[in-house]
This record gives structure tokens, C-alpha cells and sequence, in this order.
């Protein structure tokens, strides 16, 4: 056994002995030496890590950055980057994991990345405050990799480790309370998930009119001199699905289409407007009744909510709603719209008007 294994070994058992939920969760993480990574790395199911670092890294420091890792995965960290640029990225999650670290009483080194004002605060909000520039000064203090696998692999991982995180804080109650910051995260863990799927389907069928016909005459009435219009069927106008370009909605793009197609199977809307947008409106499709809806992952900039709003008014659509599937981080319009507007968000960031559903892929 190398200094460098005998350490991470001793650094993982005081965690068993003095911080159970982090030690408990840290032997589901394979420790594997490697020179492939300057410090650490963790894909989600194992973590690497450098020995030259190690070796220079303090005994209570290398628990910390046990932790560290362990926390990447329990926060889904390895499943939700969603096309980001992976260094801002890393960056983000680094910065929303630290003051976990730190509330829970284990040590930080000088250079990890941390500001108090941006605890509570997901990667997703940080990412967002975070510069474009890469050499901004902060270098994380691991490589943050994505699950290895297809999205099936990835929602297994995530269901795993909610579970394993629950059982670990089982051990940890036996020593004492847990953190505010990491029971708000077990809280959302066995928390019931929305099932988003149901709640779309709910709002677009909510919208449908019944559609009557007077080329077709009512049979409850054929006996009778009374002339009224049959069911044509059921239906509804027009719709527009907005799409947010920025990349951050790719890894849900595909089930959330499957489920809008299931849907206007059913409720047969007039015509459907599919608008790709960033800071701008890029693209717009169209689809009649009966076209099979196609969307697509387009790449893009920053993202700015209002075009799309104004390009539905300057183009005299009536919409029965609006779908905009985005993360939830740009500039809204100042008032909403007549229509429904059904905010498909991939953050946990609300909409300041209309309905806001939380979809995870």
C-alpha cells in the first residue's frame, strides 16, 4: 500500500468515526490512484485522486476532500452539468458545497473555493453569477466528471444515492443532528416527486374546447324538427412551445418532446408554433394538426425570456398557452401575457407569472 492509500484509507475511517454521514457515504466511492488528475476526480460511482497531491495534503484535509467528493454525488453533481461548460461548472459546485462542508464542522484549506453569500444556493444559481472568463483566479479543487452511461444510468445513480444518503443520516443521528444545510437536502431526497408528466398533461387538456359542427347534425335530435351542431370531436387552437437554446435543457429535451407528443395526440391542437431562443428568437417551426412534433438540442448564448413573447404578439398569434421548457435564468418580461403560460423549468427557479413545473429528465 503506497503513503498516499494508507492516507485516504485513514482520512475515510476518522470520517466513519467523526462525521458518520460523510463516511458512511464515502465507502460507496471507489478509491482508485491515478496521475490522470492533478487533485481529485469523482464520476459519480468512483473517485481518483492524484497521490503527489495527496501526500502534500493534510490528514484532516484529505477527509475533507473525501467529503468533498462524497457530496458531489450525493448533490447529483455528476448528472445535472445539462451541456455547461465543464470548468464553470465544476467551479459552481465547488462553491455550493463547501459551506456544507464547513457548517458540518470539517475543515476547508485556504484555496477551496467558498462564499458565505452563496450558501443555500444550487450550482445552477451559481453557475449563472459566475464570469465566462476561465482564468478568473478560481481553480476547483477536483474534476467534477459526467456518469458514465445513457440517461437510465444516470436516474439509477440518482435514486441510489438519495437512498444510501437516508441510510446515512440514520448513522449520523446516532452521534448528534445533522446540518441544516444537508437535512434540506435528505428532505427533498424522500420527498414525494412531482409527477411533471401528469401535471403537463393536466394543463394542456384543461385548455381543449370542445369543437361543434353544423355540417353535422346532432342524432339525439334526428326525430325531431330541431336542427343543432354535433361534436366534431374535441380540439384546441393554437400553442407555442418556446425552447431555451442555452444548452442547459438538452438532457431532458427528449422525454420532455415524447411526453408534449403523447399529449397533442390527444388534445389536437390547431397548429403548434416551436420557438428555439436564446438572446434572441433562432428558429421557428411549425407544425398543423396531425404533423408528428419534432425539437431539437440547438445551441446558443445567454438567455433573455421576452422575444419570444414579443414575437408571438408582432405575429398576431392567440395562443391557448405557452410551454417554455428553460432553466429558469434570464430576463422575464415586466407583465405577463393573456394566455396561460406553463413555466417547464429544469432549476428550482419560479416563474414571476403563470404556472412553474419542475421537469427532471
Amino acid at each position: 500500500m503506497t503513503d498516499a492509500q494508507t492516507k485516504m484509507s485513514v482520512a475515510r475511517a476518522r470520517l466513519l468515526l467523526d462525521y458518520p454521514f460523510f463516511g458512511v457515504l464515502a465507502l460507496k466511492l471507489g478509491m482508485n490512484e491515478t496521475t490522470d488528475t492533478p487533485t481529485l476526480a469523482t464520476n459519480g460511482q468512483q473517485m481518483f485522486y492524484n497521490p503527489e497531491f495527496i501526500t502534500q495534503l493534510p490528514t484532516n484535509l484529505c477527509s475533507s476532500a473525501i467529503a468533498h467528493e462524497v457530496m458531489h454525488a450525493v448533490m447529483n453533481h455528476n448528472t445535472r452539468r445539462s451541456g455547461r461548460n465543464p470548468r464553470k461548472w465544476n467551479v459552481a459546485c465547488d462553491f455550493a458545497i463547501n459551506p456544507i462542508l464547513k457548517e458540518a464542522g470539517l475543515p476547508l484549506g485556504e484555496d477551496w473555493l467558498h462564499n458565505p453569500n452563496w450558501a443555500d444556493m444550487s450550482a445552477e444559481e451559481i453557475y449563472n453569477l459566475l464570469p465566462d472568463d476561465q482564468d478568473d483566479g478560481h481553480d476547483p479543487l477536483c474534476d467534477v466528471q459526467d456518469t458514465p452511461g445513457d440517461a437510465e444510468a444516470r436516474e439509477s445513480q440518482v435514486i441510489d444515492w438519495k437512498i444510501a444518503s437516508v441510510q446515512a443520516a440514520t448513522a449520523q443521528a446516532k452521534r448528534g443532528k445533522l446540518p441544516g444545510s444537508i437535512q434540506r437536502i435528505l428532505d427533498d431526497a424522500i420527498s414525494p416527486p412531482v409527477l411533471w408528466r401528469e401535471v403537463l398533461a393536466q394543463f394542456m387538456t384543461e385548455r381543449v374546447k370542445n369543437d361543434y359542427s353544423w355540417a353535422r347534425r346532432n342524432p339525439y335530435y334526428a326525430n325531431t324538427k330541431v336542427i343543432l351542431p354535433a361534436l366534431d370531436g374535441v380540439g384546441m387552437g393554437e400553442i407555442v412551445i418556446a425552447l431555451d437554446t442555452s444548452g442547459s435543457v438538452a438532457n431532458v429535451l427528449d422525454e420532455f418532446g415524447q411526453t408534449v407528443r403523447d399529449i397533442l395526440a390527444s388534445t389536437r391542437p390547431r397548429r403548434t408554433h416551436v420557438v428555439y431562443c436564446d438572446a434572441r428568437v433562432n428558429r421557428v417551426d411549425m407544425f398543423e394538426q396531425g404533423q408528428e412534433l419534432t425539437l431539437e438540442a440547438v445551441g446558443g448564448g445567454g438567455t433573455d425570456f421576452r422575444p419570444v413573447f414579443e414575437y408571438v404578439k408582432n405575429n398576431s398569434i392567440y395562443p391557448a398557452c405557452m410551454l417554455y421548457l428553460t432553466d429558469m435564468y434570464g430576463a422575464f418580461p415586466n407583465d405577463p401575457p393573456s394566455y396561460p403560460v406553463l413555466w417547464c423549468a429544469t432549476s428550482d427557479v419560479q416563474g414571476p407569472f403563470g404556472q412553474t413545473l419542475k421537469i427532471e429528465g
